[in-house]
């Protein structure tokens, strides 16, 4: 054998056997970093890892804050006073976080429902909830347990009077649409034949207060007023409506729904959250029948096109 041969060939051996291992280094390295860059979602079907979904999150988390919007028969800054103990009730019993939305008139207010600008949980009149359900599909979910009425309520010296006697005379209310000022216009149907009606009252018991004050000759009010003060008399009195009621978009998940309807039908029961029932001068809530609403909404027709 040649020994330059073999000379050469163990030089050259020598000089590979670097290169070959910095490849296999190269390529284990490589591995590493591939196996510490694939997600845990793509983990073949024997992982046992449990990785946390949106299905494992609690409902409260998913949703954020819930705006609720009230019914505008009070000022912005005295319903803030007067639904804020709701609010407490609820987001202390339900773990809910539920803010409040006043809308700062019935103009605003009928604005907004019309373009659908509203709140996924709304408390209000049975017309608008009915109206809602037909157009936008809320669902109502609690109402009051006692309904109620809509009087005329005037001094007694009018008190003998009837209806017919009120054309011409001045009638306070709060604006369009609330629902005492529509059963007005229904009482009043003959254009020809109207009285003045005064919708500048910006709460029921402004209405009725400015009948004392000589403001007005009768006054529109609900049943709750018309219990208050026995110096002032019902020329007329409504037919039942279902009372003031919660209604939910179908943005709001069904175990949303579920536990407010739980909260706000015990809360009768809840003695330290007396002031949440006061406020609102109600005996307690019940869920709601989604029947009761039929053809409520066509008492908007009254005075509205839609």
């Amino acid at each position: 054998m040649n020994p330059d041969l073999n000379t050469r060939g163990g030089a050259a051996c020598r000089l590979l056997w670097p290169a070959l291992a910095l490849l296999v280094a190269s390529l284990s390295f490589a591995q590493s970093e591939s196996e510490q860059q694939t997600p845990a979602g793509q983990q073949g079907p024997g992982a046992t890892g449990t990785q946390a979904t949106d299905e494992d999150v609690p409902i409260q988390s998913l949703t954020g804050p819930l705006e609720i919007l009230v019914n505008p028969v009070y000022p912005p800054d005295q319903a803030r006073l007067v639904y804020q103990p709701l609010l407490d009730y609820l987001n202390q019993t339900t773990g809910l976080d539920v803010t409040l939305v006043v809308d700062r008139n019935f103009h605003r207010y009928w604005l907004n429902a019309r373009r659908n600008e509203a709140p996924p949980l709304i408390l209000e009149d049975a017309h608008m909830v009915a109206w809602r359900m037909n157009n936008f599909d809320y669902q109502p979910l609690v109402t009051t347990a006692k309904p109620i009425t809509f009087s005329l309520l005037t001094t007694g010296a009018m008190a003998d009077d009837s209806l017919d006697d009120f054309v011409g005379r001045r009638i306070s209310s709060l604006p369009s649409p609330s629902l005492g000022y529509l059963v007005l216009a229904d009482w009043f149907a003959n254009p020809l034949q109207q009285p003045r009606i005064q919708s500048t009252a910006t709460s029921w018991l402004d209405a009725v207060e400015m009948v004392f004050s000589a403001e007005a000759d009768a006054a529109i009010a609900p049943d709750n007023l018309v219990a208050r003060y026995p110096n002032l008399y019902p020329v007329e009195t409504s037919t039942e409506f279902p009372g003031l009621t919660l209604s939910a978009s179908p943005d709001v998940p069904d175990d949303v729904r579920r536990m407010l309807i739980d909260a706000m039908t015990v809360l009768h029961d809840d003695e330290d959250h007396h002031a949440a029932l006061f406020e609102l001068d109600i005996d307690r809530f019940v869920a709601a029948d989604p029947e009761l609403y039929a053809g409520m909404e066509q008492w908007l027709s009254t005075i509205f096109s839609f």
